[in-house]
């Protein structure tokens, strides 16, 4: 998602992902590591920020310090920049090349760097990609004779969004995300910090991932996250860090919403946002049990301290509990369950249960849930976890949204978990060599719902369907959705009567979700080289009957005639 194209920037080394955590070992981009050869080493005793950096030494042939695998376009201009020092006399040039089927090296774009000096100065220069290139390299090169040593260096393409890749931001744009959240597992519980995420982010230090394994290289924190939100055009969440404690977690609330004249809000100021970023949502803690007598020992301090700082922030607590409720349950706005499952029969037991529990505290009647986190399943390590990038999950996908949207009287917000690779979870994926962006199955599921969706729900009487259905109507009442979700591979023909509505309406138009092959199989998924195998259309209506196809999502629009 973040438009950098070297992995490893600080070379504090890379890291694998946890053991329990990969599905099939591909590489993505944080397995992409320097290239080695003797003309350059890692010295732990003189970087400019961290605890290492790259040393190259030039002699009778330069040194050279390279990372292969990147993408390069024509005509697009890339900023590199990076800290340096050396001997006096070098000549450090930054190239970007791409090895010919011939043998031979084509140099897409070079330029060289200002003397360097003997202590640690940042230098950056423009290149231009002259041709196209999926296998392009990157490489720093050293002639002379003396050692120059690098550090945090960066290289990104000018089309970026505010550092974001553009595709990405595009993409998640046009899926209408309602809200992005900021945090679970990597931040809380562990020992991400968000203060030592902001301001200049060559003076960031990387941080190690207890949960999933990897090593951060910090370069996305508040700031970034919430200018990403701002660029799809939806309310960021963010998950304040339980372990971190109250005080920082009010500091939190300042450093995003104060003005320009509070203590963080200069911080925020100096960063390069004097205006605050309003954010309204910030949840305390991540699966956290609402029984946890820790957290129920703090949590007052933490609204107390939060509220405080900005009264019309709206808390989200973690999980639910009547201990929670009973003791802090008038100061939130949400409680939330997450739910990684296909049991479907249990989330909706689960909704009726927290339903229940808001309705019998005192005081509970303004508190909505919000699910936080939800999918088919949160691991399935192994073969199993591939079935989240399936045809198949996307259908489930569809019959979740569906339940809380039979629930929406309480249900006022959720978040698919995950918006971006996440070992197979998401619901897009995005390009090794830095560039491309695959739309999973489920990526369409969320665009046809957030596109098609209306406000008002609508009740239906479906006795006798095959189908999972549900409806929902425009404001002005001029015009129905009905979702409909067919399960099975054999095509049905959904008939639908509007007998007792009160208007006389019409089907209009429809757009599924289903296998443009129409194989019948639930785990079918889209590649690289069939981007939309499994991809939206346009589905005929007649009359009052559409046909939906096997093994389909559609939403059928009505309109009063």
């Amino acid at each position: 998602m973040w438009a950098e194209l070297l992995n490893d920037r600080s070379f504090e080394g890379v890291l694998p992902a946890a053991n329990w955590c990969y599905y099939d070992g591909s590489p993505d981009i944080c397995d992409r590591q320097w290239d080695t050869n003797s003309t350059w080493c890692i010295d732990t005793a003189n970087a400019f920020n961290g605890a290492k950096c790259a040393s190259l030494t030039a002699a009778a042939r330069p040194a050279s310090l390279t990372q292969s695998g990147l993408s390069f376009k024509k005509g697009m201009g890339y900023t590199f920049s990076g800290h340096f020092r050396g001997a006096r006399g070098l000549k450090a040039t930054v190239l970007l090349k791409a090895l010919l089927p011939t043998g031979e090296w084509m140099v897409l774009a070079s330029a060289e760097l200002p003397r360097v000096s003997a202590e640690w100065r940042q230098y950056s220069v423009r290149l231009i990609s002259r041709a196209e290139s999926s296998q392009g390299i990157f490489e720093l090169r050293v002639a002379g004779h003396g050692r120059l040593w690098a550090d945090k260096l960066s290289l990104m393409p000018e089309d970026n969004q505010a550092g974001w890749r553009k595709d990405v931001v595009e993409a998640i744009r046009e899926v209408r995300p309602g809200v992005i959240r900021w945090g679970g597992s990597s931040v809380d519980p562990g020992h991400y910090r968000w203060k030592n995420g902001i301001g200049n982010r060559d003076r960031r230090v990387p941080w190690r991932n207890e949960v999933w394994g990897r090593l951060d290289p910090n370069d996305v924190g508040i700031d970034e996250f919430c200018q990403f939100c701002a660029l799809t055009k939806c309310e960021p969440l963010i998950c304040v860090s339980f372990a971190d404690g109250a005080q920082s977690a009010a500091e939190l609330v300042e450093y995003c919403n104060g003005s320009a004249a509070t203590q963080w809000g200069a911080r925020r100021a100096a960063n390069g946002h004097p205006a605050p970023y309003r954010v309204k949502y910030f949840q305390i803690g991540n699966e956290i049990s609402g029984d946890d007598p820790q957290y129920l020992e703090q949590i007052e301090d933490f609204i107390s301290r939060m509220k405080k700082v900005e009264p019309d922030i709206q808390i989200l607590s973690s999980f639910p509990s009547k201990k929670l409720l009973e003791r802090v349950g008038p100061e939130l706005s949400f409680v939330c369950p997450h739910h990684y499952t296909t049991d479907l029969a249990a989330c909706d037991q689960d909704f009726n249960h927290i339903g229940q529990m808001l309705t019998e505290t005192p005081g509970c009647g303004q508190v909505h849930i919000a699910v936080t986190e939800w999918n088919i399943d949160a691991g399935a390590w192994g073969l199993g976890r591939g079935k989240e990038m399936t045809l198949d999950a996307a259908l489930w996908n569809a019959r979740y949204l569906n339940v809380m949207m039979r629930h929406s009287d309480r249900v006022k917000m959720a978040c698919r978990s995950n918006l971006a690779n996440s070992y197979c979870g998401a619901i897009i994926e995005t390009g090794i060599s830095g560039s491309g962006v695959l739309k999973r199955p489920s990526y369409y599921v969320m665009y046809l719902y957030s596109h098609q969706a209306k406000p008002i729900p609508l009740a239906l009487d479906t006795s006798g369907e095959r189908l999972d259905l549900v409806a929902c109507g425009a404001e002005n009442k001029q015009s129905v959705v009905i979702f409909a979700v067919n399960s099975k591979p054999e095509p049905v023909e959904l008939a639908v009567s509007f007998e007792g509505f009160g208007k006389e309406l019409r089907l209009s138009e429809a757009e599924t979700l289903a296998d443009t092959h129409n194989a019948g199989q639930v785990d079918v998924m889209n590649h690289w080289a069939t981007p939309e195998r499994v991809t939206l259309r346009r589905q005929p209506v007649s009359g009052s009957t559409v046909a939906l196809p096997g093994l389909s999502v559609t939403a059928v629009e009505c309109e009063v005639r």
